[in-house]
């Protein structure tokens, strides 16, 4: 492959050719799937790995904010999926009776083990994605793709986990018996059987929320920094293993 060949690359997720120095950037699109954002970055990393050099404006300013939007578009995602398990899960936590009738079928259920897994699920697929880049870490190009993907996530994982968390310590205030028998009595169209499971779910889920709370600012963390720290560690070790080896050689 020649520069000429790199100059006018063709994106394959878009099938966008790309020439070289314009403002259309590396993806055209705002909240493409997180696996075209990989695929993009993927060919960058071919490219610079079979040694043929990148111009450093190929990823314009707009390209970096491509692959920044898809970062963050994929850490909404992740952080909605994750808040909409956590609540499932905290109905079955408080609730024993729910959760007893779901054990008939599904034993596992009753493994609070087995509940922070599914609950983690999405972080961990989506950290997983994002560290397997690792071993794209390699060019001035990738590198710049990669970090403006992971930041785009960083500041998406931290504004949700944020209005999260205080959302969840919001609603645990507003609980009380007066509101949560008032909200039963609106979700279950005052029905009374259901209106009185309703009301005592909600009692019993307040206690929890606000542990629920700092719990998720915790994973949140965890799933910022985790991906750096192995993608930068990964690189850190093959930046090393290269010194030695010329050393090697020039010995």
């Amino acid at each position: 492959m020649n520069k000429q060949s790199v100059g006018n690359s063709r994106d394959t997720s878009t099938g966008m050719i790309i020439p070289v120095g314009q403002s259309q950037g590396a993806t055209s699109r705002i909240f493409p799937h997180i696996l075209d954002a990989i695929s993009q970055i993927q060919q960058f990393y071919v490219i610079e790995a079979s040694g043929q050099e990148i111009p450093d404006d190929f990823l314009t300013i707009r390209g970096k904010l491509n692959f920044f939007n898809v970062g963050f578009g994929a850490g909404f995602l992740e952080a909605l999926v994750f808040a909409l398990i956590m609540s499932l899960i905290l109905i079955l936590s408080s609730d024993d009776i729910t959760r007893q009738a779901i054990a008939k079928y599904f034993p596992m259920i009753n493994s609070s083990l087995f509940l922070w897994v599914i609950n983690l699920l999405p972080v961990i697929i989506s950290g997983g994605l994002c560290s397997y880049l690792s071993r794209n870490y390699i060019g001035k190009i990738t590198k710049k793709a990669i970090d403006s993907f992971l930041l785009g996530r960083v500041f998406s994982l931290i504004l949700k986990g944020l209005l999260l968390c205080f959302l969840m310590i919001w609603v645990s205030n507003c609980i009380n018996p007066d509101s949560a028998w008032h909200f039963a009595q609106v979700v279950s169209l005052k029905k009374y059987h259901i209106s009185i499971r309703i009301y005592y779910i909600l009692l019993s889920v307040k206690p929890l929320l606000v542990k629920r709370a700092y719990e998720l600012l915790a994973v949140f963390g965890l799933a910022v920094i985790m991906p750096f720290l192995f993608i930068w560690g990964v690189a850190l070790v093959r930046k090393i293993k290269a010194s030695r080896g010329h050393a090697l050689m020039g010995v």
